[in-house]
């Protein structure tokens, strides 16, 4: 492409981008003002609205009648200072019908109100009328901006035709809020004016800006009354259109010495009679609009580059084609014998699929005949526990025939309901002993570890009972959950304490204890036995398969199977001599996290 073609394309790209960014940013910028203004806006009347019934209220105040009618001024001082101070206004003052201030809440100060003539004030003259009164002005004495709510003070309180005693006059000062508006407004970078009905700024915290005009036009005789012997002159204010979003409109206003441009907010404040507007710089949107360009100069080199770097790329991938036509015969030539490798790999592959299938079921049986040979171990306890409930059914059955013939019905009814507690005895131990006899689904699932402890107890039981050793069991309350198979978990923990009982079967008032304790991350379930302990140099052999430290019975298979468990479970199976002798066997698994529980 010719370079003045690419010339032309990068400008008006260039020309593109600013004028779209541009009206993004003036776009956020609007938004952004327009919450500020709505800020503001609620601010103002919350500030200065909530006042507008106070002169109403006060005025049925009996105390105020009462020393209105005894012309105790002295009292309505002192009481309109106290309400000044309660209701937060500037000043709180008494007139009476011919404008002359009676009582005001800053009658103690230099610049009291009492005495002077405020019947000029269109406020007063409103309240005369037996009307509630809005004005602001600068204040006559202070002058200082304020607004003032007036309300007639009636006789007796009465509303109809009861003559105007006097007029009760609240003013409220605005200068203390310009700065809080700053602060509440959120107007951090922004300017805001609130403007009269003749364009004159009667707020903002710009402090040139105030008590000027947006127009070149003077204020009528009625407007300048609001301020008094003060000349309102011309803020130099003027509006252009933004070079590249013509249809954006921006304000030139004077600011520290410059001109500078913003974008305007406005709104009306229908209920004071002015108008609220939001400045917001819009210097903002030139930083923004450089970065843009910046970016947008970039990604055109980036573009460029790329363009030239894929022609380089064609040039090359036609040479590169040529050779590939040449390697292509040379690989026609050799695929045949990948293929024949490929087919000898794909049927190693076939064959130790086979191998691992068979392996897997290998060690299900195996860890099926582990659980087998569990249950055999601790067949003698079984007889006797199924034969005693046996002899006992027997027993019952025989003299519940007897006591059927005769007649002695209460005493059949209390043998066969001992019988059916003897059913349920049986049945609970062959329960017991099919569950954990059953083959595994396979399937993961939350554990609950202290119920899988007290099951795999509940199975060596009846053995324990036989050897007289005593378990001692130190359970949390929160029980702790791991994800696992539950049969092959209990599975391992019935082995290892059928171990433990077998290392105590020559001693006497023996004692297995079984703890779990949780951790951080993970539990551990704590399995010591009071038996002669593991000889040192076994240790390191303990889980080997077919290692037995048994004389006469034992494959050598319950702890390899057992370790191979608990690692399947991303967990770990830990043995060691206990230093107050016997051997201890540690079980760990990690912590099923409380959201998944």
């Amino acid at each position: 492409m010719p370079r003045p073609a690419l010339l032309l394309c990068y400008l008006l790209l260039l020309l593109l981008t600013a004028s779209a960014c541009q009206h993004w940013i003036y776009q956020d910028l609007r938004a952004e003002a327009a919450g500020q203004s709505n800020n503001l806006a609620a601010f103002l009347r919350h500030s200065i609205g909530r006042h507008a019934n106070l002169p109403a209220q006060l005025s049925r105040s009996p105390l105020l009648q009462q020393w209105l009618a005894q012309q105790d001024i002295p009292a309505l001082n002192r009481y309109l200072a106290e309400l000044q101070q309660s209701a937060g206004v500037a000043d709180l003052y008494l007139v009476s019908t011919a404008g002359i201030v009676l009582a005001s809440s800053n009658s103690a100060d230099a610049a009291s109100y009492v005495g002077r003539d405020f019947g000029f004030r269109p406020y007063v003259q409103a309240a005369l009328q037996r009307q509630q009164g809005f004005y602001y002005a600068l204040g006559h004495t202070s002058g200082m901006r304020g607004v003032y709510y007036s309300a007639p003070m009636l006789q007796d309180g009465a509303v109809a035709d009861s003559p105007v005693l006097a007029v009760l006059v609240v003013k409220v000062d605005l200068e203390p809020l310009e700065l809080q508006q700053q602060q509440i407004a959120g107007l951090a970078g922004s300017h805001f004016i609130v403007t009269g009905q003749s364009q004159e700024i009667f707020l903002s915290d710009v402090p040139a800006w105030r008590l000027t005009k947006l127009d070149s036009q003077p204020l009528s005789a009625t407007e300048q009354q609001r301020y008094l012997t003060k000349n309102i002159t011309e803020l130099q204010q003027s509006q252009r259109r933004a070079l590249l979003t013509p249809w954006q409109q921006l304000w030139r206003m004077p600011l520290a010495g410059d001109q500078r441009n913003f974008l305007a907010q406005s709104q009306d404040l229908t209920e004071f009679g002015w108008q609220l507007t939001v400045l917001t710089p819009a210097t903002d949107a030139y930083q923004q609009l450089s970065a843009a360009l910046l970016l947008t100069t970039l990604l055109f080199v980036i573009l460029l580059l790329g363009w030239r770097l894929q022609r380089e790329r064609q040039k090359r991938a036609a040479q590169l084609e040529q050779h590939a036509r040449q390697l292509e015969q040379r690989v026609i030539a050799r695929t045949a014998d990948l293929a024949a490798s490929n087919q000898q790999l794909v049927a190693q592959i076939r064959q130790r699929e086979q191998t691992e299938t068979a392996l897997a079921q290998t060690e299900q049986e195996l860890v099926q005949a582990a659980k087998l040979a569990t249950i055999g171990s601790l067949s003698a306890s079984l007889n006797h526990e199924l034969n005693q409930p046996l002899t006992a059914l027997s027993s019952y059955s025989q003299t519940t025939a007897k006591m059927l013939d005769k007649a002695m019905y209460s005493e059949a009814q209390q043998n066969l309901q001992a019988m059916q507690q003897l059913i349920a005895r049986l049945s609970n131990i062959v329960a017991q002993f099919k569950d954990f006899s059953r083959k595994s689904a396979g399937k993961n699932q939350p554990v609950d570890i202290n119920k899988l402890v007290l099951d795999a107890v509940g199975l060596v039981h009846h053995q324990c009972q036989r050897q007289g050793v005593k378990v001692r069991l130190q359970l949390p309350e929160a029980p702790p959950q791991v994800l696992g198979d539950p049969i092959q978990l209990e599975q391992v923990l019935v082995n290892l304490l059928t171990n433990a009982l077998q290392a105590m079967q020559q001693q006497t008032d023996a004692a297995l204890a079984v703890a779990v304790r949780t951790q951080e991350t993970q539990v551990q379930i704590l399995l010591k036995d009071q038996g002669p302990g593991i000889e040192p140099h076994h240790l390191e052999r303990i889980f080997e398969a077919f290692f037995t430290t048994k004389q006469r019975d034992g494959l050598g298979l319950g702890l390899s199977i057992s370790q191979r468990i608990i690692q399947s479970f991303a967990g770990k199976l830990e043995v060691r001599n206990h230093p107050q002798g016997g051997a201890e066997f540690c079980v760990t698994l990690p912590l099923l996290p409380m959201e998944a529980c």
